[in-house]
């Protein structure tokens, strides 16, 4: 039976640039980089982050009746510095992300990373 989820993975097109990216906005913690394999995770996660380097155009997301899933969610304690720091970058986001919609009393923000996979943070 299972005990946790180890790991996740995310196709990318360049992996030194999306390790950077995942890095840079998200504040994870690069690990180990092997080519075409870099894993990266949360700093207060042993959930690891497997990015695959491809050159065949896919992505993690997944669209239901026409509306785009994230595959990965993650809690953060900040939402407002993650909307001002993405929306200062430019990251292309799905809604807006200055008023994120508020859903069962936690907000909810869904954003892509360059390769188009689409992430959703969200409060506690």
């Amino acid at each position: 039976m299972g005990k946790f989820i180890s790991h996740v993975q995310i196709p990318v097109t360049n992996l030194v640039e999306a390790a950077a990216w995942y890095s840079t906005y998200l504040d994870c913690t690069l690990h180990a980089n092997f080519g075409e394999l870099a894993i990266i995770s949360f700093k207060e996660d042993k959930t690891n982050i497997f990015l695959w380097q491809t050159s065949d155009g896919s992505s993690s997301t997944f669209t239901v009746n026409g509306e785009p899933f994230p595959t990965i969610g993650f809690q953060v304690d900040d939402m407002d510095a993650l909307c001002k720091k993405i929306s200062e970058a430019g990251v292309k986001v799905h809604g807006d992300p200055l008023a994120p919609p508020v859903e069962e009393g936690r907000r909810f923000l869904k954003f892509f990373d360059p390769d188009g996979n689409l992430l959703v943070a969200h409060t506690a």
